[in-house]
């Protein structure tokens, strides 16, 4: 409904306000009647929100008008319309009853001039409303942006519009006009939800929009000398409740596709390339990247209170060239399969270069079937960013240790270590194999939700694999004999050479193995290494390890974070920060290096 403000922006040179009354310019005006004294007390006769116009010839009379005045203003009417000069009884009458005085020339106080007026208002008003309603079928057409809208807008309130979505950089503003960063921050953080501010020749206004945070901002800008008048703010709401509407649909809607990316980066991570192909084609989910023949993993680390709206900026960037997944193991993370030649890298290091306390980690390029092993890459290159000025780290191959053990005998080695494997069909052995990677790289809980299947049925493979194996899975020491054997069983050596296969200290007793033993140390400083040792020897239990240190819990869980950085492999999982659990088991394998690296220099037992 218009008002006694939007009334008087239609025609500012005759119509004006006596200014007496707060609040006045809001009231609603929805007709224009004589100022009749019969039908003035009578709400249910249509006076409620009427202007009730007081010709020249009526005001000028002798009679005392403080009844009907009173009468106008019980029975709810917007205003008492008078032409000037008014007669001063008759503003203080009005003043003492609360009712708005509208002032205007002898010309235009008449019922028929002000009911065009208010006529012409209307329609205008309609034909905003249609413009708008015109833009936001862009919405529904093209629903990655509100450009429309923002033009709409634009246009109305003669001035700028602009949307700004968090972990995107602002667009480009007219005037040289600079938005104030702190306060758009707040915003975005949901300190507080709206804000203004001048600046140069504009006045800003900043409106925090969408359902969760970091939320999206809304900034509108006019010139200082134009003000804020009633449409213009109207139309402001308007832009701001339908933005709004279209930011929680949005989310709503890509909410409903997250469970369908992940699955389909579970079947990746299974090496089901066809299967992720035909899951994901129906919904033209990633053509670009499910179509390559190679594809590279990015693991971006940062706030979980952030990973949704990270999540929606990769994906807005990337578009068809990237899979974009909140991880399932971690919810400080987010995984991006993409192809090699797609400009990911620059997007995404442009991302974690604008926000404080994120990093990013990438994989090599790998066939699209060996998505798990360029994860595994991406996340100890994201262990590495720690430590990097511009926090990003590309996966570099160190020399593996299973590379420089004597080929032959390691192969015999891993081959009787799996040997109670061998009668089991081929197909169930190699499957329940890879799901014990998995197992040793995410733990129970992290290799379910990796591999698609429910942790009751991972943990129960993992103790039919250790029982098969002779093999406590719960000991550190038995996992990192199951990983090593893994990892060589995967180099697919020779092992049909006479003799018996060597014992698990005879395969570590080799000049090779120690010289890499002690490189992987030496990139520990005196504080570091004593520190991960003792943490290793208190089963990965932090508190226990600051115990006997003597040092607080998070100085130790600080130096394993430096530690990560410099070994260039992830320790610690964010899901149990204060070391395995029963649920996780072990949740990051980079502790196997380390601890093969202390038993073969002899700085600790296993």
């Amino acid at each position: 409904m218009l008002t006694l403000d939007t009334l008087i922006s239609s025609a500012p040179d005759r119509l004006r306000r006596a200014g007496r009354v707060a609040g006045e310019g809001d009231r609603p005006v929805a007709g224009v009647w004589p100022a009749d004294p019969a039908n003035a007390p009578a709400r249910e006769r249509g006076w409620r929100d009427v202007l009730a116009v007081l010709p020249p010839e009526a005001q000028a009379a002798d009679e005392d008008q403080e009844a009907d005045i009173r009468a106008l203003a019980r029975a709810g009417a917007a205003a008492l319309a008078v032409s000037e000069p008014a007669p001063q009884q008759i503003l203080d009458a009005a003043g003492r009853h609360r009712l708005p005085v509208l002032l205007t020339d002898p010309e235009t106080c008449t019922v028929p001039r002000l009911a065009q007026l208010l006529a012409d208002q209307e329609a205008a008003a309609g034909r905003r409303l249609q413009d708008l309603l015109e833009c936001a079928k862009q919405l529904s057409t093209a629903p990655e942006t509100a450009a429309g809208i923002l033009r709409w807008l634009a246009q109305m309130i003669d001035g700028q519009a602009v949307l700004l979505a968090p972990h995107r950089p602002p667009p480009a503003l007219d005037g040289g006009l600079t938005l104030p960063e702190e306060r758009v921050a707040a915003l975005a953080d949901g300190t507080t939800q709206a804000a203004t501010a001048d600046v140069g020749d504009w006045n800003v206004r900043l409106y925090a929009l969408g359902p969760v945070p970091p939320y999206d901002v809304l900034a509108v800008a006019r010139a200082r000398t134009a003000g804020w008048p009633q449409p213009v703010t109207e139309a402001v709401t308007m832009a701001e409740l339908l933005l709004s509407s279209w930011l929680r649909l949005r989310a709503a809607a890509d909410g409903e596709r997250a469970p369908i990316r992940s699955s389909v980066l579970q079947m990746l991570m299974a090496g089901q390339v066809l299967a992720a192909r035909r899951a994901a084609t129906p919904l033209a989910m990633s053509p670009d990247v499910l179509t390559a023949d190679e594809a590279r993993v990015y693991v971006v680390g940062g706030r979980a209170a952030h990973r949704d709206t990270l999540v929606s900026a990769c994906h807005y960037h990337l578009g068809d060239a990237g899979l974009v997944v909140g991880c399932p193991v971690d919810e400080h993370q987010v995984i991006i399969v993409a192809t090699p030649d797609a400009p990911t890298e620059a997007l995404l290091r442009d991302l974690v270069t604008r926000r404080e306390g994120f990093r990013l980690g990438a994989s090599r390029a790998v066939p699209l079937d060996g998505v798990a092993e360029a994860h595994g890459e991406a996340t100890r290159a994201l262990a590495a960013a720690g430590s990097s000025p511009d926090h990003y780290a590309v996966f570099t191959p160190d020399i593996e240790l299973v590379r420089l053990l004597p080929a032959e005998g390691a192969g015999r080695w891993a081959a009787a270590t799996l040997a109670p494997l061998d009668e089991w069909p081929q197909g169930r052995r190699a499957e329940w194999l890879d799901g014990m990677r998995l197992w040793l790289a995410y733990g129970p809980i992290g290799a379910a939700r990796l591999a698609g299947f429910h942790r009751n049925t991972v943990r129960q493979r993992a103790e039919t694999v250790g029982e098969a194996l002779g093999l406590d899975l719960g000991r550190l020491a038995d996992r990192i004999r199951l990983d090593l054997a893994l990892r060589i069983d995967r180099l697919g050596l020779e092992h049909g050479g006479s003799g018996p296969a060597p014992g698990f200290d005879e395969l570590l007793a080799d000049a090779a193995a120690l010289r890499w033993a002690e490189e992987y140390l030496r990139r520990l400083d005196d504080e570091l290494l004593p520190t991960v040792l003792a943490w290793i020897q208190a089963g990965q239990h932090t508190p226990t390890a600051a115990t006997r240190l003597g040092v607080h819990p998070k100085t130790v869980a600080a130096r394993l974070r430096r530690a990560e950085a410099q070994v260039r492999e992830p320790l610690i999982s964010h899901p149990a920060v204060g070391g395995p659990t029963a649920a996780s088991a072990n949740g990051v394998c980079g502790v196997h290096d380390l601890a093969l690296a202390a038993r073969i220099t002899h700085h600790l037992p296993l």
